[in-house]
């Protein structure tokens, strides 16, 4: 199965965007709409693209970019959850991670885009790249404020997770095994 790939976040997935369509002049956010004029709708005020910014991909004053990025690691909230998926891969089910399992367990920042980390972790172990070693099942969230990014740490580097809920993951409460 071939791995998935980082795909660059364009502007038009976002929702602050707007490529005006209107014929009518009106103001909005404080700015002038004009015919064809690109949009970013983010922040206190509305800003117009300039031709020099990208045409697709968000400029470099993008109000939603994070710098530097953040970086969370979700492990299994609890330790019966471990054993219930450890009884499950033993029964030989490959059950894709869900967030309602999980909780936040160390929050930080990376100075790599999510394509980087991806790429150094095929290269070298986990260990080099992070100031810490994450346990195999474990979700690596990659926050650049444009799109999260989640990779699930396995035996031999990281695998891309489509989906995750970070949310229902953030509301649970992590309890280390030492606690119990």
């Amino acid at each position: 199965m071939p791995e998935k790939k980082i795909c660059r976040f364009r502007c038009y997935e976002c929702s602050d965007y707007l490529l005006c369509s209107e014929t009518v002049l009106q103001k909005v956010k404080g700015v002038t709409l004009h015919l064809g004029g690109r949009y970013c709708m983010a922040g206190k005020r509305a800003r117009e693209m300039k031709k020099r910014d990208p045409k697709v991909y968000p400029p470099s004053w993008c109000p939603k970019r994070k710098d530097p990025i953040e970086l969370r690691l979700y492990a299994y909230k609890d330790t019966n959850v471990w054993y219930c998926r450890y009884k499950m891969k033993q029964q030989g089910l490959k059950i894709t991670p869900r967030g309602h399992e999980y909780a936040l367990k160390h929050e930080g920042h990376i100075n790599m885009t999510a394509a980087v980390f991806q790429r150094e972790a095929k290269r070298q172990l986990l260990s080099s790249i992070l100031d810490f070693l994450p346990m195999t099942d474990e979700v690596i969230e990659i926050d650049d404020g444009l799109k999260p990014w989640f990779f699930l740490v396995k035996k031999q580097g990281v695998a891309l997770l489509t989906h995750f809920d970070r949310d229902a993951a953030l509301r649970n409460q992590y309890q280390s095994p030492d606690e119990m």
